[in-house]
C-alpha cells in the first residue's frame, strides 16, 4: 500500500480533522452556554436533520470518489469532469429549491419552516463541496482536504468565539438558534469558496469548471454506481440516528438537547478517526482486491485499539461538563452508556464499508444495511413503548451497533473467507472494562482501572496487531 504515504496522509488528514476537533469542542462546550435549552434542541434538530442532506447528491459524488479512486491527476479529461460537475450544479440547484418551497408551503409559521427552509440551502452548498471534497479524496489530495478542515476549524472558532466575546462584554445576551444556523451555512460557503479556488490555481489541477456542455454520456454511470452507495450510507445514517429520532420525536425538547448532546461530544472522537476512512478508500482501490483482502483483519484490529484507547478522553469531558455546564450533567449517563459504541461505528463506517466498495460489492451492502434497520426500528420501538425511558434508548443502541456490525462484518467474512474473529472478543471485552470502569465514584481510580484493563486486554488479544502497527510506526517517524 505504500505504508509510509498512506500514514503520512492520514497524519496529514488527522491534521486538519484534529483543528476541526478543537472547534468541536468549542462548539460542544461553549455553544450550549451561549443559547437556552430549547434553542440548543431546535439547533440539534436541524443538525439532525441536516445529516440526511447528503442523501440529495443521490449517489453522484459516491459515483465520482469510485470512478476516479486512485487515479493519477493527469490522467483525468478536464472536459469530462467539467461536464459532470455543471450537470450536478444544476440538479443540487433545483432540488434545494424543491425543498426551500415545500418547507413554506408545509411548515408554515411553525419552526420547522425555518429548519427545512435553512436545510434546503445548506444541502446545496453542502454537497457542492462534498463533490470538491470526495474528488480531492480520488485523486489523492489530501493536503487540501486537510486545508478545508483547518479552513473550517478556524471560521467556526470564529464565530463562536465571537458571540462568546459578545455576551461577556455585554453586546447580547448568546445567539438564538436561527442565527447560529445561518452562520453555519456560512462556513459551508467559505469552504465552497476555498475549494473553487483549489482548482483554479496551477495548470495540473485546473481541472474542474462550469461548462454549459452538459451531454449524458457518462452521467448516468456516475449515478448507477454511486446511488446504491449512498443509499447504503444513508440506511447507515439512519441506523445510526434512530435512538436520536425517537427521542427529538416524544420526548420534550430539553430532553432531546441533553440526549443529543451526548451525541455532540460522541461526534469529538469520531471526526479525528474518521481520516482513516477519507484515506483509506483510494488507497485499497490502487492496491487492488487481493491485496486489500490480506489486510482487512489488521485495519479493523488498528482502529479498535485506537478508539478504545481515545475513550480516556471521557474522564476530562466528565470533569469540564460536570464544572462548565453543569444543566448537561444528565447527558453524561447518556455519554457514558453511548461511548463504547464508536469503535463498533467506526469499524463499519471507516473499514467495513470501504471494503465492500472496493471488492464492488456495494449491493451486498445495502441489503444488510437494510436488515439492520428494519431490526433497530424493531428494537427501538419495543424499548420506547416499553419503557419510555431515555436511558432504555442508549442501552439499546448499543446493541443494535453491535448486531448491525455482525451482520456487515460476518457476511463479508463469509464470502471472502476470513476466520479470524479476536474482533469480537476483544469489541466485548472492552465494552465491559469501559462500564465496569466508568461505573465507579472515584474518578482517578476508574481511570487507573480503565488504563490497566485496556493494556491488559489489548495485550491479550491484540498483541500480533500491536506489535506490527508499533513497527509501521516507529518505521515511518525513521524516514
Amino acid at each position: 500500500m505504500g505504508d509510509n504515504n498512506f500514514f503520512k496522509n492520514v497524519a496529514r488528514v488527522m491534521f486538519g480533522n484534529a483543528a476541526l476537533l478543537l472547534s468541536q469542542v468549542l462548539t460542544g462546550f461553549i455553544l450550549p452556554k451561549l443559547m437556552s435549552v430549547e434553542s440548543f434542541g431546535n439547533y440539534r434538530i436541524f443538525m439532525l436533520y441536516g445529516t440526511y442532506a447528503g442523501l440529495l447528491h443521490f449517489g453522484f459524488v459516491d459515483g465520482i470518489l469510485f470512478k476516479y479512486g486512485g487515479k493519477n491527476i493527469d490522467d483525468i479529461k478536464r472536459e469530462e469532469i467539467s461536464k459532470y460537475f455543471s450537470a450536478f450544479i444544476a440538479i443540487e440547484a433545483i432540488t434545494s429549491i424543491a425543498i426551500m418551497a415545500i418547507s413554506v408551503f408545509l411548515f408554515s409559521g411553525s419552526k420547522y419552516e425555518f429548519i427545512f427552509f435553512a436545510i434546503g440551502i445548506y444541502s446545496f452548498v453542502l454537497n457542492i463541496v462534498t463533490f470538491f471534497q470526495y474528488f480531492s479524496q480520488a485523486i489523492m489530495r489530501f493536503g487540501l482536504v486537510s486545508g478545508a478542515s483547518l479552513i473550517q476549524a478556524a471560521t467556526i472558532s470564529i464565530i463562536i468565539v465571537s458571540v462568546l466575546v459578545s455576551k461577556l462584554v455585554g453586546f447580547s445576551n448568546g445567539v438564538n438558534y436561527q442565527t447560529y444556523v445561518l452562520m453555519y451555512i456560512g462556513v459551508y460557503c467559505v469552504l465552497l469558496v476555498f475549494y473553487t479556488f483549489g482548482y483554479k490555481n496551477g495548470n495540473r489541477y485546473n481541472k474542474i469548471s462550469i461548462t454549459g456542455k452538459y451531454g449524458v454520456n457518462g452521467i448516468s454511470e456516475v449515478f448507477k454506481i454511486g446511488l446504491p452507495i449512498t443509499i447504503a450510507y444513508q440506511i447507515s445514517n439512519l441506523t445510526l440516528n434512530l435512538d436520536n429520532q425517537f427521542v427529538s420525536m416524544f420526548f420534550s425538547a430539553r430532553t432531546f438537547a441533553k440526549y443529543s448532546f451526548a451525541y455532540n461530544l460522541i461526534s469529538v472522537t469520531v471526526s479525528v478517526v474518521l481520516a482513516v476512512a477519507m484515506v483509506l478508500f483510494p488507497y485499497l482501490n490502487k492496491l487492488g482486491k487481493a491485496a486489500a483482502l490480506k489486510q482487512y483483519i489488521n485495519n479493523i484490529d488498528y482502529i479498535l485499539l485506537f478508539v478504545y484507547a481515545s475513550l480516556i478522553s471521557y474522564y476530562p469531558v466528565q470533569i469540564i461538563v460536570q464544572w462548565f455546564l453543569p444543566k448537561y450533567q444528565e447527558s453524561l449517563v447518556y455519554f457514558r452508556i453511548l461511548s463504547p459504541g464508536v469503535a463498533i461505528t467506526l469499524c463499519i463506517t471507516a473499514i467495513v464499508s470501504n471494503y465492500y466498495k472496493v471488492m464492488d460489492d456495494n449491493i451486498r451492502y445495502l441489503r444488510n444495511g437494510c436488515i439492520s434497520l428494519v431490526i433497530t426500528l424493531i428494537l427501538d420501538t419495543v424499548v420506547y413503548f416499553t419503557f419510555k425511558d431515555v436511558i432504555a434508548m442508549a442501552f439499546v443502541s448499543l446493541v443494535e451497533l453491535a448486531i448491525w456490525y455482525t451482520i456487515e462484518d460476518v457476511s463479508f467474512r463469509i464470502k471472502y473467507n476470513i476466520k479470524n474473529f479476536s474482533s469480537y472478543l476483544y469489541i466485548g471485552l472492552m465494552v465491559v472494562a469501559f462500564e465496569v470502569a466508568t461505573g465507579m465514584q472515584n474518578v482517578l481510580l476508574s481511570f487507573i482501572i480503565y488504563v490497566c484493563l485496556y493494556i491488559v486486554v489489548s495485550l491479550l488479544v491484540m498483541r500480533r496487531s500491536m506489535k506490527i502497527l508499533s513497527q509501521k510506526l516507529i518505521n515511518i517517524v525513521r524516514y
